[in-house]
């Protein structure tokens, strides 16, 4: 079975800062554990074969290894967390299985 190796660092827009405040690693945990940081709208999905690449035109900062949670597509095989394969400004890519 394979397992996904989530990572996060501080280069990653919107990727949250420790500080020395009170309640700083509480918050950072829930960006990173619970409710995503960073979060953008995909404008369009297109798929050729396997590969599935999302238009993103607000821009990302997605890594190549890294994973993305994508969620809110008609079609099941797009949702859900996804290991990035290939990126530019405006698109990432990732592996789709399914019809």
């Amino acid at each position: 079975m394979a397992s996904l190796v989530k990572y996060i660092h501080s280069a990653m827009q919107g990727a949250p800062v420790v500080s020395n405040g009170f309640g700083d690693l509480v918050a950072m945990l829930d960006a990173v554990l619970v409710n995503g940081f960073n979060l953008k709208t995909v404008d369009s999905i297109t798929r050729v074969g396997s590969v599935a690449t999302a238009t993103i035109s607000a821009g990302h900062l997605f890594e190549v290894g890294s994973v993305g949670t994508f969620a809110g597509a008609d079609q099941a095989e797009y949702n859900g967390e996804q290991v990035i394969t290939a990126v530019t400004a405006s698109t990432v890519s990732f592996t789709v299985t399914g019809t």
